[in-house]
C-alpha cells in the first residue's frame, strides 16, 4: 500500500533530495533514480529526483498496477528489470508515460531487505545503448553501493514518516548475491528481537536456553 500522502513527499524535499541524488546521476549513463522504501507493514513511500514520475502513474491510477513496485517483485527478487516486471494489461500506458513523457528507456531495481524494511533502489537511463543491461550486470556492486550510499543520506528524512518503526542505519557493505533478497539486521535490531522473545518466554512460563553463553535459565 502507499503512503498516504505518497505524492507530495517528493516535492517537499525535493532539495534535499536533488543535492543527494545529484552525486548519483550522470554516473555510468544514469538519469533517473528514486528510493521506494517500504515499512515492515508494507507501507510504501518514495524519494525522487523526477517525482513527476510516480505522480503521473499514480495521479493516473496506474500505481497499484506498476509491477515494478509490486511485494510480488521487491520481496522476492534482489534485481529485476523494468521490463521483466511489467503488468500485462497496463504495460503499455505505464510505458508510455515512462519512455514518451519522461523520456526512460531502460530501468532496473535492487533490493535491500534490512530489519523488515525493504529498501528498494530504481535507475533509469534515457539512452537507447544496447550495451548498457551489460554494463549494469558487471557493476552491480557498484549500483547497490550508490543505493546504500543515498539511502544512508536521506533515512533521517525518511524517519519522519515511518511512525514507530526505526528506520535501519546501513553500517556495512554487502555484495550482489542474486534470488531473495537477503535478510540483514543491524545488531540493536537483533538484540532488540532476543529481548522481546525473552519476555514472552517469561510470561509464558517457558524454559530459556541460551546455549551461546552455556546458561540455563529457568523461569520461577
Amino acid at each position: 500500500m502507499l503512503h498516504s500522502d505518497v505524492l507530495n513527499i517528493s516535492f517537499r524535499h525535493l532539495y534535499q533530495i536533488k543535492s543527494v541524488f545529484g552525486e548519483i546521476l550522470g554516473i555510468d549513463g544514469i538519469e533517473h533514480f528514486s528510493l521506494d522504501l517500504v515499512n515492515p507493514d508494507g507501507e510504501m513511500l518514495f524519494f525522487s529526483g523526477t517525482p513527476q514520475h510516480a505522480f503521473e502513474i499514480c495521479h493516473r491510477g496506474l500505481g497499484k498496477y506498476d509491477g515494478i513496485i509490486s511485494p510480488t517483485y521487491y520481496e522476492n527478487y534482489e534485481f529485476y528489470w523494468w521490463s521483466e516486471a511489467a503488468h500485462k494489461a497496463y504495460s503499455d500506458e505505464i510505458k508510455k508515460i515512462r519512455e514518451g513523457y519522461l523520456g526512460l528507456k531502460h530501468g532496473f531495481m535492487l533490493v535491500r531487505k534490512w530489519n523488515n524494511f525493504h529498501l528498494i533502489y530504481s535507475f533509469a537511463t534515457k539512452r537507447s545503448d544496447p550495451h548498457f543491461q551489460s554494463m549494469v550486470i558487471n557493476k552491480i556492486n557498484s549500483f547497490l553501493k550508490m543505493g546504500d550510499y543515498a539511502y544512508s543520506r536521506m533515512s533521517e528524512t525518511y524517519a519522519i514518516y515511518t511512525g514507530n518503526y526505526e528506520p535501519p542505519l546501513i553500517k556495512e557493505f554487502y555484495s550482489f548475491e542474486g534470488g531473495k533478497p537477503p535478510a540483514r539486521h543491524t545488531k540493536d535490531f537483533t538484540l532488540a528481537v532476543k529481548s522481546e522473545v525473552a519476555e514472552k518466554s517469561y510470561s509464558n512460563n517457558l524454559i530459556v536456553v541460551d546455549f551461546s553463553a552455556r546458561k540455563h535459565i529457568l523461569s520461577s
